[in-house]
């Protein structure tokens, strides 16, 4: 198998397995954004900030086609199994456009009516899927582009489209922390999940087990993926005949009571929400903060409420106005976590705040002043212990270069 890397208008192929370059092509003025191989893996098209759909022949490395047509940034672009010949791409000038490769001509343009940011089309090439703004439209090819739906289930930019690998669920995500799942025959949410940071890309593993969400703050988040047949039916209520109808008159007077007449289902007991769950849907920040800071809990919890706080901009006044007693158990959270590269960036945020803070009343308590100093040593020494990743990993990209497996 191999892969496609592009920059700076440069396009080269990799063989996945030893890293090797295959090949390397040219031709692009401007950095290349997307890349695809064809359904016959002999042909690549790229789009690229130049504006141009370019097709490329693997084996020679030669550029056979250059399409042009778009008005800005081509920043998408999809194949069609089921037409090997037809390309579709995605551009900031807010249309999707379908291309024939054999003629070079484009076939169909519609106008979504924002910036394109991605791109996906059904398998049997009658269907188009493009996100642009917080909507996601779908397009029926066969009938000129005529709009089928406008989903407008987010609430910022979606940022990626992807289909399952039954070709049943589209998967969006979107800069609102969310990624969402639809079921294509009706186009109804089905599933929805949060994330602590913008989701910028999406994707599901071979089996369908998996889902893969890339988020802006570094994180890949990997989760069980939701399957149809994890959702448990939905228990439709007995109508019972209700009296003084004609339906219930026409029973006749030795009619029998139907089974389960009259039977109520008892209510499933909802799941009690976690004490710091309560303060925090209750915006009561400072006692959900304190809760956990107190109750001792697992340091992903804490931290995941450290991560909410931020992400409702509540973190400063949560920490302000804090004496002795109370910012002992923040301290020492901090000492015994920070080198942990799961919590570093988050807890590195909390302690730029609590030093704005209080770096005016050092001094005036050596019980904090000792624990300050714990954290100050504890900052130093995973301060080395990045500038000695970073040589090594300077070291190694060296040797890389030189034995041309970079």
């Amino acid at each position: 198998s191999s892969g496609i890397n592009a920059e700076y208008g440069l396009i080269q192929v990799f063989e996945v397995g030893t890293r090797s370059i295959l090949r390397q092509m040219t031709g692009h003025a401007r950095p290349v954004r997307v890349t695809r191989f064809d359904e016959t893996d002999t042909h690549i098209m790229s789009g690229s900030d130049d504006k141009t759909l370019r097709c490329w022949d693997l084996p020679t490395g030669e550029e056979i086609l250059c399409m042009k047509g778009h008005e800005d940034y081509i920043r998408c672009a999809a194949t069609v199994p089921a037409q090997p010949d037809t390309w579709a791409t995605g551009s900031y000038d807010h249309t999707v456009k379908l291309w024939d490769k054999r003629s070079g001509e484009c076939t169909l343009s519609v106008d979504h009516g924002a910036p394109v940011e991605s791109l996906v089309m059904l398998p049997s090439g009658g269907i188009a899927i493009s996100a642009g703004g917080n909507k996601i439209k779908v397009w029926d090819v066969h009938r000129a582009g005529g709009l089928l739906a406008t989903l407008a289930n987010h609430q910022k930019t979606v940022t990626c489209l992807a289909l399952d690998h039954t070709n049943t669920r589209l998967i969006s995500s979107s800069l609102d922390h969310q990624v969402k799942m639809y079921d294509l025959s009706s186009y109804k949410v089905t599933y929805s999940l949060k994330y602590s940071a913008p989701v910028l890309t999406v994707g599901t593993t071979a089996n369908n087990s998996r889902l893969v969400a890339g988020c802006s703050d570094g994180i890949v988040n990997i989760r069980e993926n939701p399957t149809p047949s994890s959702v448990a039916p939905v228990k439709r209520p007995i109508t019972a005949i209700v009296p003084g109808t004609f339906a219930y008159f026409a029973r006749g007077k030795n009619a029998l009571p139907t089974a389960g007449a009259g039977v109520t289902e008892k209510p499933s007991k909802r799941k009690k929400l976690a004490p710091y769950d309560q303060h925090l849907k209750k915006f009561q920040y400072t006692e959900a903060f304190d809760y956990v800071m107190k109750s001792r809990n697992n340091p992903e919890v804490v931290v995941t409420v450290l991560r909410e706080l931020f992400r409702r901009d509540a973190m400063k006044r949560v920490l302000s106005g804090r004496n002795e007693q109370t910012l002992q158990p923040i301290l020492k959270f901090l000492i015994g976590n920070l080198t942990n590269p799961r919590y570093c960036s988050t807890l590195v945020d909390v302690t730029h705040i609590l030093s704005d803070l209080y770096a005016p009343i050092l001094g005036l308590s050596p019980t904090i002043d000792k624990l300050v100093e714990k954290l100050n040593q504890r900052l130093k020494l995973e301060l080395r212990v990045q500038e000695n990743y970073m040589k090594l990993q300077g070291a190694m990209e060296c040797f890389f270069a030189a034995t041309g497996l970079s």
